[in-house]
């Protein structure tokens, strides 16, 4: 469990509450102060403001955070590699689909449907 210094709930407090007179929206504090993504995500809010006070309390509460430590993960994205990439265009394995039959040879299950729909078309046709 984290140590939450006082200066971290005093910032995160007033950044509260210039977001509510400025915005209309708060934000939840103790959510602010446990989980490093809505931080992130406030943080960033506070950055949209240049020139006020709220990008300077962001700056203040960068500064109040605590060292990372080598076992803790960046909040955010994280770099994946990109292996897969070399035999895919990102949408997938780029392969065939194993029921694809060969070109110019038509599949069993597609000759028996053509037949049933052309059979059902003559039907229709003759009312």
């Amino acid at each position: 469990m984290t140590t939450i210094s006082a200066s971290r709930l005093q910032i995160a407090t007033r950044i509260h509450f210039l977001l509510l007179r400025d915005l209309g929206q708060g934000i939840d504090i103790e959510q602010m102060l446990q989980q490093p993504r809505y931080e992130r995500d406030v943080l960033l809010v506070c950055d949209a403001c240049p020139g006020s006070e709220l990008a300077t309390l962001a700056q203040d509460y960068r500064r109040a955070l605590p060292a990372p430590t080598g076992n803790q993960s960046p909040a955010g994205h994280t770099r994946q590699p990109i292996d897969w990439s070399r035999a895919s265009t990102g949408f997938g394995v780029t392969r065939p689909m194993e029921d694809t039959p060969e070109p110019g040879t038509a599949s069993k299950a597609k000759t028996t449907a053509g037949a049933a729909a052309r059979r059902l078309i003559s039907r229709w046709w003759q009312r």
